[in-house]
């Protein structure tokens, strides 16, 4: 369909709108435009485009017309974003990879450069996020809210600083983008094949004008359930340079004083783990628009999204204690391969029967106003005010608790995957009259992040026809503060050691299915609010009473300071706030270089930042023996409230930028940016407390933050090819070269703290300041459509770095998606693989070793069909080739884990109105 505009019968303020309207349209509805001016009876030409080869076409166009380094995605129709998330469809984009929880998008990194390094907008606003970091989780948004998202890889000086990896922009619809009334709804229901579990998804979106175009509303939700099984094998971490002697050779003159085995690596631990998890998030957002006159347009919009996981854990676990191994066998490069955990005297290696939570409770709000104003012909002024705010409520709804018994066991490292044998076969795992309570905690966060910003946008377009057409300049105010309060209380100092019974009727059975191979997949279970009941009943006390000779008071008393049934906030909680005030202008230029088209903007941004971080700190006073456990120590501190923390930072930054375009000719654009950038520190480094995370004798680990921390600072740039060779196709190639300054690393270093009952070192994870980092890279696109329905889009991104040390999140990435639409009928096919990356610098299961994530290759596929011009029916299929993650750490033998999802299939009908 084919619809003349007259644009001489429109106001100013409509005619400067009308690209962007077009190019929203694009983006947030079923129909795009595409404009073509016409000279003579000054008219544009709108062109309906529809589904996903239009979508493509429609993000090809807008990086064509692109003022600097950009990728971007459109929804293929109103409500109807290409995936099944938001980051599961950025993946597609050069430079851009993804790590998963659940099997579902959850963090991006771009160009090498992870979560933390990347600022993520939601229709021009910094959002907030729950994490204790700068991370944005896209598993918190619903993809059929979204309509568009764009990366942009070189900045303008109008973009808030903050992303040295990249600013990513998630838009979504708007009212007047529509002409008139327009809805769609969706259902469907989606397959786990490992829990075997089926539950729903619905969404809705609904717009329409009133009063004659002036005023628009728009409304949409959406709500997702999930029932999923993660089977998981895990080591948590591996200890370098252990001198270990096994235990048979203890007593063995020749190793009196030296150890068997020098400067090696060991596990920490074996695990078996099957989480169930229950999903569920529910969102909406509403916007509304009013234009009083063709000059002014007001926006007001919120979002509101909640996200809620239920993990409930089964786990049989094996840990290495350095006392009790024996039967220990090395590679070349020193990495243990195999081990016996024995008992002697009723001491030594225990199997341990672990229910653990991993919950979130996840709720975003965001709100904000608009208005937009053209003062005159020249000058357009933009006002923006907006808040949003995330929360983590999950301090003390998690827990870790323990019930096992001392046992041998033997673990086989030597193969891809370790196997585990356990003394008296299988079926001493399922022995209730073994069970010893041990371990226990409640635990979690409750996390609080708010933004404010304000900003005050102006465009200057000059009255004078010369190679200077356009001037942005601006304010930009933020207001940011994140609190984070644990929540923690355990009984360990009471129950630690396999002492005391627990009752053989509330131990049960737990079968594993659809396990993995060469372990056992039955093992005790229980229910941990049983645990908790029963470790602080009179029968408990009276049980403890009677084995430590203590009265009952005493015992009650003791149990009862524990609060393990109502955990209190700890005293390492605090605040950070974060004040940032910014002034920016950047200036545009259009002119010929040998009758070749070329485009030029430069600018420049400066901005103070300032920070605070408020708290409280516990003071460790000494380290004593934990009775029945000598493996470990307890923790004493010097007050029970800790000691306040009061510390300031500020810093300043100019950041330039330049974007040229030559268009060499009609069909190929040669691109070049410079910027500098940068990322400020993670708001969880810099709070200067000291946390004691391992307390075993001759193995005291403890981390610690740094409130003056520098802002990492980037230079970078930027040379791109462009072929756009037909309608809906087209060939890209980019290099790029990042060279950090201040990088910020976490290093360890001995400390000794002297304590009332003497010296003890520890090794102190900190972070500092320190190397420059450079990372280059190359980025090749290539999307092609044939006349027949067929298509393919490909990219790749092969990134390196010659520092002498890892960035979290560098390496390659390709993609490929064919699809085929006709018709009424679309069917895709997209692989996604993303080769061996180091995932963390140290490992945040604990040591301080990395950890990597393997070469992982997922394809997905979803087929279409519509019945009418109303209905479509789909299928969609997520990981149909049943891949599993695996994690590793430094060397390619250290087993970290092993993690599987699953696939996921669904079915579902899309109503259109």
């Amino acid at each position: 369909m084919t619809h003349k505009i007259n644009t001489s019968q429109l106001g100013p303020i409509a005619r400067r709108s009308l690209l962007g309207v077009a190019i929203a349209s694009a983006l947030h509805a079923p129909m795009a435009f595409a404009q073509e001016a016409n000279t003579a009876d000054d008219q544009v030409e709108v062109i309906e485009v529809k589904g996903f080869t239009s979508s493509l076409k429609a993000s090809m166009l807008d990086k064509k017309a692109s003022d600097v380094v950009y990728d971007g995605i459109t929804a293929e129709d109103l409500g109807k974003f290409p995936d099944q998330n938001v980051a599961e469809s950025l993946q597609r984009i050069t430079g851009v990879a993804i790590d998963r929880s659940g099997g579902e998008g959850q963090y991006i990194t771009v160009r090498g450069f992870g979560p933390d390094f990347n600022t993520v907008l939601v229709n021009g606003r910094q959002i907030a996020t729950e994490n204790q970091g700068r991370a944005f989780s896209f598993d918190t948004l619903p993809a059929e809210l979204i309509s568009g998202a764009k990366v942009y890889k070189s900045p303008l000086a109008s973009m808030q600083e903050g992303g040295i990896g990249s600013t990513v922009e998630v838009t979504t619809a708007r009212p007047f983008a529509f002409d008139g009334f327009k809805a769609v709804a969706s259902v469907k229901g989606m397959y786990e094949d490992i829990s075997e579990e089926t539950t729903p998804q619905l969404s809705g979106l609904v717009t329409n004008t009133f009063l004659d175009g002036k005023l628009g509303v728009l409304a949409a939700a959406s709500f997702q359930q999930r029932k999923l099984q993660t089977n998981m094998l895990e080591t948590r971490y591996w200890r370098p340079e252990v001198s270990i002697t096994d235990r048979s050779q203890l007593d063995n003159p020749d190793y009196a004083d030296n150890a068997q085995y020098n400067g090696v690596y060991v596990p920490q631990n074996f695990d078996q783990i099957v989480d169930l998890v229950d999903r569920e998030r529910t969102s909406g957002n509403l916007v509304v628009q009013y234009a009083p006159n063709d000059d002014m347009t007001l926006t007001l919009d919120g979002l509101y999204s909640k996200f809620e996981v239920d993990s409930d854990a089964h786990s049989v676990g094996h840990w290495f204690s350095d006392s009790n191994l024996d039967d220990m066998t090395f590679n070349d490069n020193g990495s243990l391969t195999g081990v016996t955990s024995t008992v002697v005297d009723g001491v030594g290696g225990a199997t341990d029967f672990i229910r653990r939570r991993y919950g979130r409770d996840v709720e975003i709000q965001a709100f904000g106003a608009n208005f937009e104003w053209l003062v005159n012909d020249n000058l357009t002024a933009t006002i923006d005010v907006s808040t949003s705010t995330a929360e983590d409520n999950s301090g003390g709804d998690n827990f870790f608790t323990v019930i096992g018994y001392n046992n041998e066991y033997s673990v086989d490292y030597s193969g891809t995957t370790p196997t585990l044998t356990v003394a008296g076969g299988d079926s001493a795992l399922q022995d209730p009259s073994l069970g010893r309570m041990h371990y226990n905690e409640r635990n979690g966060f409750d996390t609080e992040d708010t933004i404010s910003e304000y900003r005050a946008d102006f465009t200057w377009v000059p009255d004078s026809d010369n190679a200077f057409y356009k001037a942005d300049f601006g304010l930009y105010y933020q207001d940011r503060e994140k609190t984070n309060t644990r929540r923690f209380a355990s009984g360990c100092d009471i129950y630690c050691g396999y002492t005391f019974d627990f009752p053989d009727e509330l131990l049960s059975v737990f079968t594993a299915e659809n396990y993995f191979s060469g372990v056992p997949n039955q093992w005790l279970t229980y229910d941990p609010e049983a645990f908790f009941d029963y470790a602080t009943s009179d029968e408990a006390v009276q049980q403890i009473a009677d084995a430590t000779g203590l009265d009952f008071d005493t015992v009650r008393d003791a149990v009862d300071a524990t609060n393990i049934a109502d955990p209190q906030p700890s005293n390492d909680s605090y605040v950070v706030g974060e004040e940032i005030l910014s002034a920016y202008a950047q200036f545009y230029f259009s002119t010929e270089v040998s009758e070749m088209p070329l485009d030029i903007n430069f600018g420049f941004r400066y901005s103070q930042t300032d920070t605070s971080v408020d708290g409280t700190s516990q003071v460790v006073k000494d380290l004593e023996p934990i009775p029945n456990d000598p493996s470990d120590l307890n923790v004493v501190y010097e007050t029970d409230a800790g000691e306040p923390v009061n510390e300031t930072n500020s810093y300043s930054s100019l950041l330039p930028n330049v974007n040229v375009k030559l268009q060499l000719t009609d069909d190929v654009y040669l691109r070049y940016a410079y910027s500098q950038t940068l990322t400020r520190p993670m708001m969880d480094d810099l709070v200067p407390v000291f946390n004691v995370t391992v307390s075993r004798p001759g193995n005291l680990q403890a981390q610690a933050g740094n409130t003056e921390l520098e802002p990492y600072k980037a230079t970078s740039w930027d040379v791109s090819l462009e072929w756009y060779y037909d309608d809906t196709s087209y060939f890209s190639a980019a290099a790029f070269n990042k060279e950090v300054e201040d990088f910020i690393s976490s290093d360890t270093a001995d400390e000794s703290l002297f304590l009332d009952s003497g010296e003890y070192v520890f090794s102190v994870l900190r972070p500092r300041n320190g190397e420059t980092l450079e990372v280059d890279g190359l980025e090749l696109a290539w999307l092609h459509t044939l006349e027949n329905g067929f298509g393919i889009q490909a990219n790749a991104t092969i990134v390196d770095s010659d520092s002498e040390f890892s960035l979290p999140g560098l390496g390659n990435s390709q993609n490929i998606t064919v699809f085929y639409e006709k018709d009424a009928f679309q069917a895709r096919v997209a692989l996604n693989n993303r080769e061996t990356f180091m995932q963390e610098a140290v490992s945040s299961l604990g040591g301080t070793e990395p950890r990597f994530t393997e070469t992982y290759t997922q394809v997905d596929m979803s087929v279409s069909y519509d019945v009418n011009e109303t209905f479509t029916v789909f299928f969609e299929g997520i990981n149909i080739t049943d891949e599993e993650l695996t994690r590793r750490g430094r060397l390619s033998e250290h087993f970290v884990q092993q993690v599987a999802d699953g696939s996921r299939y669904a079915v579902g009908v899309r109503a259109s109105f």
